[in-house]
């Protein structure tokens, strides 16, 4: 078995590295213990909620402060702390503190995972990686008992604070209200709080290397300066939209758009959106956040490149940015990852209006780009879908989390190609 699992790829262990997680976290949240008295979750509940967790989503077909246990909540908070600092990072780490050896296939895993590149050392990386984390959440939290405290009591103040900070800074989205945010509206603390969490998980570990060895004279990459323009420009973007667009002021106009980067927390009715918010925050959280992150979607550099190149098609320029070149594969693994995002999408919400003909499609559509960028946002029908529906959000949460491109690898094999006559086909 040892040679067999030596012998795997990284993306087959990726793929079922999350499987195996999401496995274990639908048996615990189906025990008993995992609800409140009087409570009970059904199998496929628990497999949705495991999954949501696992992929940092946050789609909930049950009110997660009405039905799940203590016990429960925890094991929550376990899912999407694992899922958001990804398999390979879990992975390594269990087996650097077995004092193992970590192989070169375990350091590719978790390199690719982070998108580092093979100059990084890869054990201080992941020490970065969980030493960043930890410090962020325990922040987080610390602000967050500052604003509940007074609303509850001491203890469910730390643990609710604790719950949603790191929801909230690995982009998963859950919380222990039953109307996420909506009651802290007005408070600038908690809102604040868990839109500045929201985009320290959505920039990427990377990032944060980046600026630290910045100060010691290297200087930034194309990715680093890509990914802080992006995030800018699509939250300013996105609050000046929503400003006109829905009723609230500019923080919670801010926090929309920010939350739609694949958080999935809202402090405003999503069901009373404007059909212009709907449609901006759908494209929004297809975009996502950006890679090597805790969040989801296409990412912030496959939009980016795939612009560019159209851009540059356009004016007949070579595509670049920041006066560096775009390279050919970049240029197609964008591409060819927005067309199959695109179709996967497409497919997801034409296979719900035949499983849920009930439901508003305009409702499905969000359900199933919310499912895909792993966001959690939803116009209140995921408790309200059938079964059918739900194993559709399952699939869409997962290909969402480990990757399109990835899940492809892992059945692609490589073949000897053959090289024919060119022949033009027309287009348009």
């Amino acid at each position: 078995m040892q040679k067999k699992a030596r012998h795997q790829s990284p993306s087959l262990k990726l793929a079922l590295g999350f499987l195996v997680f999401i496995l274990i976290g639908t048996f615990l949240l189906f025990l008993p213990i995992s609800h409140q008295e009087g409570k009970s979750l059904s199998f496929i509940d628990s497999l949705v909620l495991a999954t949501s967790a696992v992929c940092v989503t946050g789609l909930t077909p049950v009110d997660l402060s009405q039905t799940l246990s203590y016990f429960g909540s925890t094991v929550m908070m376990v899912l999407f702390q694992i899922g958001g600092l990804g398999y390979s990072v879990i992975a390594v780490t269990l087996i650097a503190l077995s004092s193992r050896k970590v192989d070169l296939l375990n350091r590719g895993i978790l390199r690719d995972s982070l998108i580092s590149d093979n100059r990084m050392d890869i054990m201080f990386l992941l020490k970065f990686t969980l030493a960043t984390t930890f410090l962020i959440e325990a922040i987080g939290a610390l602000l967050l008992f500052m604003g509940f405290y007074g609303d509850m009591s001491t203890p469910r103040a730390v643990y609710v604070a604790i719950f949603t900070s790191l929801a909230a800074f690995n982009n998963a989205g859950f919380d222990l209200f039953s109307t996420s945010l909506v009651s802290y509206y007005d408070s600038p603390l908690v809102i604040l709080t868990v839109a500045g969490l929201i985009i320290c998980g959505g920039l990427g570990f990377v990032i944060y290397l980046e600026a630290m060895n910045h100060r010691k004279g290297k200087k930034f990459s194309l990715h680093f300066k890509v990914v802080l323009m992006m995030t800018a420009i699509l939250l300013l973007a996105g609050t000046l939209l929503f400003r006109l667009t829905m009723p609230v002021n500019l923080l919670n106009a801010f926090f929309q758009s920010v939350t739609t980067r694949t958080a999935g927390f809202f402090s405003y009715d999503q069901s009373m959106l404007s059909n212009a918010a709907i449609v901006l925050t759908i494209i929004l959280m297809y975009i996502g956040a950006s890679p090597g992150s805790t969040g989801g979607g296409i990412k912030t550099t496959t939009f980016f490149v795939s612009f560019k190149a159209g851009f540059s098609i356009i004016t007949g320029r070579n595509p670049s940015s920041f006066k560096r070149s775009l390279g050919y594969d970049v240029i197609m693994k964008a591409l060819i990852l927005i067309v199959l995002s695109i179709m996967l999408c497409t497919l997801g919400f034409l296979i719900m209006t035949i499983t849920d003909p009930d439901i508003a499609p305009i409702k499905l559509l969000y359900e199933t780009v919310s499912a895909f960028g792993t966001v959690g946002l939803s116009m209140a029908v995921t408790a309200e879908l059938s079964i059918g529906g739900k194993l559709i959000i399952i699939i869409l949460m997962y290909a969402g989390r480990v990757g399109i491109l990835t899940l492809i690898s892992v059945f692609s094999r490589k073949a000897r190609q053959a090289k024919y006559v060119e022949e033009k086909v027309a287009i348009g």
